[in-house]
């Protein structure tokens, strides 16, 4: 009984729905009281959408990329090269760019690499992005190089937000993105509970299997592939906007390692655990930017939450909810 209530919990959309509008509702609150870290759940929600795309191909696909950053900064140039030299603003219109582009780049790269798994597809996903990084890094005349490509405020529907001051530029951005996030969560729910979701499960869990019974692995791979891409651009494309520049970071492998890291520090293994992870995440790397060597202290922190939670935060939620179930029953 206690299984599948956690189960339930775990794979819940109302609960990962529920948790979004929960961090919308206390926003403002917590804006008042700490600019700061207002900003910080924006970063949070933004990378909500990244992490539920890399999941797609991590936990229900079964396959690792340490190069997630490739699709990150593919939005986020996207961006870059749209208001640099076309001049749109409009956000609507930087989005749009980002799948497309994102999408050709992963049918592209997702041609080649599909075909391996396990640590083949890792490093192979590692070396592309960090050619793609390079590209970036060393085309200084078209990328603006380390100085990055400056953004103005983006544009919504038409209607301009240059004249906002910082705080209610941030509001718009946060509820935009929030918006955004829900949507977004909620269609990867779907796909991973419909008889797509189902045939990159089986593939997971036996390859061999599922190529008998008729499943075409290369093709359902590489559809996962090309989603994750497209919800990794999205991210990267509202952080460009938030942030009002892009530079190579964003598609170094550093980059790579946080969407590998966040997602499982909230748990991998269940639906919302990339949504919980990418909140935990921020809010760690936040306190440990205090420090001079934060890099070093974030690691280290992240290391023993995954030693003592290899299940993630997530396994700490179920197992309180266990816990108490057990209490109320007495």
């Amino acid at each position: 009984m206690v299984r599948a209530s956690k189960k339930a919990f775990g794979e819940d959309i109302r609960v990962a729905l529920l948790l979004i509008i929960i961090i919308a509702v206390i926003y403002p609150i917590i804006y008042v009281v700490s600019p700061g870290w207002g900003v910080v759940l924006g970063h949070g929600i933004t990378w909500v959408i990244a992490l539920i795309g890399f999941n797609l191909l991590f936990s229900y696909t079964g396959l690792l990329s340490f190069g997630h950053a490739l699709f990150l900064g593919i939005g986020a140039y996207t961006v870059g090269f749209m208001y640099k030299y076309l001049g749109i603003t409009n956000i609507e219109l930087h989005l749009l760019g980002s799948i497309l582009s994102s999408a050709v780049t992963a049918f592209i790269v997702g041609f080649i690499v599909v075909k391996y798994t396990r640590i083949f597809f890792a490093i192979f996903m590692l070396a592309i992005a960090q050619i793609f990084w390079s590209l970036y890094y060393k085309f200084y005349w078209i990328t603006g190089g380390t100085d990055g490509i400056k953004v103005a405020r983006f544009s919504i529907l038409g209607i301009s937000l240059e004249n906002l001051d910082f705080a209610s530029y941030h509001h718009v951005y946060f509820y935009l993105v929030t918006g955004i996030a829900l949507v977004l969560v909620y269609i990867m729910w779907r796909i991973v509970n419909s008889p797509f979701g189902l045939a990159l499960k089986a593939i997971r869990d036996n390859e061999t299997r599922a190529r008998f019974i008729g499943i075409d692995v290369y093709k359902m791979r590489l559809y996962a592939f090309v989603i994750s891409a497209i919800y990794a651009s999205i991210t990267g494309a509202l952080t460009a906007n938030h942030h009002r520049l892009v530079t190579p970071d964003i598609a170094y492998w550093t980059t790579s390692g946080k969407v590998v890291f966040a997602t499982l520090l909230g748990g991998a293994k269940v639906f919302i655990g990339p949504v919980i992870g990418s909140f935990i995440f921020h809010i760690i790397e936040s306190f440990a930017m205090r420090f001079i060597y934060w890099q070093l202290i974030m690691g280290l922190l992240i290391v023993m939450i995954i030693i003592v939670m290899p299940g993630g935060f997530i396994q700490l939620i179920k197992t309180s909810i266990e816990h108490g179930s057990r209490l109320i029953r007495r």
